[in-house]
């Protein structure tokens, strides 16, 4: 029977059949880091808005970019979850969130 890619080699393992798939499948990596802002983010304000009729897309924003963080942080622990070039995108999006966050904010909010 022929597959479109080799199945992952099963006796190691299954953080290495993880790492055969995320190597086959580099976008993934960015999927599920993309996917895990997109869920606290919108969940976040969506819940937000229901409780109290406004969101605070600043704290939510910094508050899924932290998360997303801390993922992407213990993906880089093992070679080959994700690339550099992705860690580098969200340290980058922590920035832009913190200052965000920051420049929306008085002295006395934060």
């Amino acid at each position: 029977m022929s597959y479109l890619y080799d199945l992952p080699n099963a006796t190691s393992g299954i953080d290495a059949i993880v790492i055969q798939t995320f190597s086959l499948f580099p976008w993934l990596g960015a999927l599920l880091l993309m996917f895990t802002f997109l869920v606290i983010f919108l969940g976040g304000i969506t819940r937000q808005k229901i409780r109290s009729g406004t969101a605070d897309y600043p704290a939510w924003s910094i508050i899924a970019s932290i998360s997303t963080l801390v993922l992407a942080l213990l993906f880089s622990v093992t070679t080959g979850f994700i690339s550099l070039d992705w860690l580098i995108i969200v340290i980058a999006l922590n920035i832009m969130s913190a200052t965000w966050f920051f420049l929306d904010k008085k002295i006395s909010e934060v």
